[in-house]
């Protein structure tokens, strides 16, 4: 569903809201801000299309949520520059995490009194995307859900079977593997095991010919490849 970037163009777009209370309010709402206003049924929300939608318009149609979660992924495919608006009681706020994966423009909290309701409608004609403050709570919570989730994700760490590796490279070789492995450059690996540089370089170039590997990466690779690496 294309979106136009230029702010007035998107005050006179026509609107099209999925209505989950019915309250009427819509119809007020669109009327005082000199627009005109079309009621229609559900099933009658595609006709609107074929007969194509007009600048400076509301189009609504009162949905229950599944016909919500039906129409909006069936809009998806409308090519057509509109917004797309859903009036949403408090109470449904897990529908956002759905909703705003969409082409949604704008999101209104159903259940609000009626002349804040009415402000926050016309406040959401001045910005092209306008998600009521009323479900911020509720996106907060959920941005802090998957980051803690993100946070405490363990990082995958490979672990070296030094026996297995042994009968390949020497002590030596094994210890620099098992630093490479870490993720150590070869400054690194001279400084944590005091050792000159020039020796670091000769024992990585030794053991990358040992195990046929072109590179560190490739090194990597087949170490996994030997058996020589549990992933924890």
């Amino acid at each position: 569903m294309p979106k136009t970037h230029h702010k007035d163009a998107g005050n006179r777009l026509p609107t099209l809201f999925l209505d989950m209370e019915g309250n009427g309010l819509l119809e007020e709402a669109g009327e005082a801000i000199g627009k005109t206003v079309i009621a229609a049924e559900p099933s009658q929300v595609f006709t609107l299309f074929e007969d194509g939608l007009k600048k400076d318009t509301i189009y609504y149609a009162q949905c229950d949520k599944e016909t919500v979660y039906d129409k909006v992924d069936q809009l998806q495919n409308i090519n057509c520059y509109f917004r797309l608006g859903i009036n949403l009681p408090s109470g449904e706020a897990d529908l956002l995490d759905e909703l705003i994966h969409k082409e949604v423009s704008i999101i209104l909290a159903a259940d609000r009194e009626r002349k804040k309701w009415l402000d926050h409608f016309q406040r959401s004609q001045s910005f092209l995307v306008y998600i009521d403050p009323m479900f911020q709570p509720h996106l907060i919570q959920r941005y802090r859900s998957l980051h803690k989730q993100e946070v405490l994700e363990p990082a995958k760490e490979l672990e070296l079977d030094m026996e297995k590796a042994r009968n390949t490279l020497s002590d030596a070789e094994v210890r620099i593997l098992e630093k490479i492995l870490e993720g150590k450059s070869n400054r690194k690996i001279e400084e944590e095991c005091f050792l000159a540089v020039a020796t670091v370089n000769n024992h990585v170039s030794h053991l990358t010919k040992k195990m046929k590997a072109n590179d560190r990466t490739h090194t990597i690779k087949r170490a996994i490849e030997e058996g020589w690496v549990k992933i924890s």
